[in-house]
This record gives structure tokens, C-alpha cells and sequence, in this order.
């Protein structure tokens, strides 16, 4: 099924999140601190960091993880050597590692945009996330083009921060990949 390298066979309705919850908790936060809770916000790579660990959950339902810990470990190493971050407001968190069974991708998203170090210096709301395991190189080397692809167009990414629930998003990745 994922084999023949089609986005849309990969990530599911389980993989998808249209609003991540840890920039919400942010916001508690700011607003505890508005109202004298003294309250402090963690610093940028902090945010990134609390990001990834959201987004390795968001691929729990797909079985790809073997170590939920390792999984993370790997990611936040992969974004400290370079930022995953295309630009548009889009960042996309990827690595192959023996601590993922096979490949699996998610999505999420969120109304509370991220400093990502994105080249276009714009923060980001929208959100991919690879893991594959270091042997599945020609299935991962086909996809993350097409990924990248598809997110160039404003359209689409216009479709992915209006979609209303998770088929939405399956639908409008399906379209790009026509």
C-alpha cells in the first residue's frame, strides 16, 4: 500500500491534529502571568523541543514507533544540526532511525504560529512530521520531495490551515498528488 510512495496512504485520520495542544498551554500560561502568577514561558528551543515531543505522539496511532523517548531524542538532534523549518509557515521534523518500524507521517497545526529559524524568518502553524527506519532510504527519498512539492503552493497550504477535520487534510494531500 505505502509502497508505491503516496502521501495519502501514509499519514491517517490518526496522525492528524488540527490544533496542537501545547501552544494552548502556552497561552494558559501568558495569561497566568498577565494576572500576577508570575509564570515563565520557555525559551525558543524549549518551544521547538515541547513541539516535537507533541508530534512524536501524534504518531503513536501508527505503530512506526518503536521508542517513544529515542524517537524524540532523534528529532530534536536532527533540528539542532538544521532547522526543518521550508519557510511559508511550514516545518517539517524528519528522521531515519532504528527506533521507527517503518515509515509514518503526521500533521498538525496550530492558530499560535512558532519560532522555527525558517529561512523566510517567519514563524510556523503547520506542521509534518517523518519518521522512518535508517533501511527504508528509497521509500523516504521519494516522499519527502513529493511532501515538499505539494507544500510549495499557497493553495494548498491555505487548505491545510481552513480544513475543519482530519479527512479534509487526507483529501487535500490526495488532490496535490494527482
Amino acid at each position: 500500500m505505502a509502497r508505491e510512495g503516496k502521501l495519502s496512504r501514509i499519514i491517517t485520520t490518526e496522525t492528524i491534529r488540527l490544533e496542537l495542544n501545547t501552544p494552548l498551554e502556552w497561552l494558559r500560561k501568558i495569561e497566568e502571568a498577565e494576572n500576577g502568577a508570575g509564570t515563565e514561558l520557555p525559551s525558543p528551543r524549549e518551544m521547538r523541543e515541547q513541539i516535537i515531543g507533541e508530534l512524536v505522539e501524534i504518531l503513536l496511532p501508527s505503530g512506526a514507533i518503536r521508542h517513544q523517548g529515542r524517537v524524540f531524542t532523534a528529532l530534536v538532534n536532527r533540528e539542532r544540526k538544521a532547522s526543518t523549518a521550508l519557510g511559508h509557515g511550514i516545518a517539517i521534523p524528519h528522521v531515519r532511525t532504528g527506533h521507527a518500524r517503518k515509515l509514518a507521517i503526521g500533521f498538525a497545526r496550530t492558530n499560535y504560529p512558532i519560532h522555527w529559524d525558517a529561512p523566510d524568518k517567519r514563524p510556523v502553524d503547520l506542521f509534518f512530521v517523518m519518521v522512518a527506519p535508517p533501511y527504508d532510504d528509497a521509500l523516504y527519498h521519494r516522499l519527502w520531495p513529493k511532501l515538499a512539492g505539494l507544500l510549495q503552493y499557497e493553495q494548498t497550504r491555505e487548505a491545510l490551515r481552513s480544513a475543519t477535520e482530519p479527512g479534509e487534510i487526507i483529501r487535500i494531500i490526495k488532490t496535490g498528488e494527482s
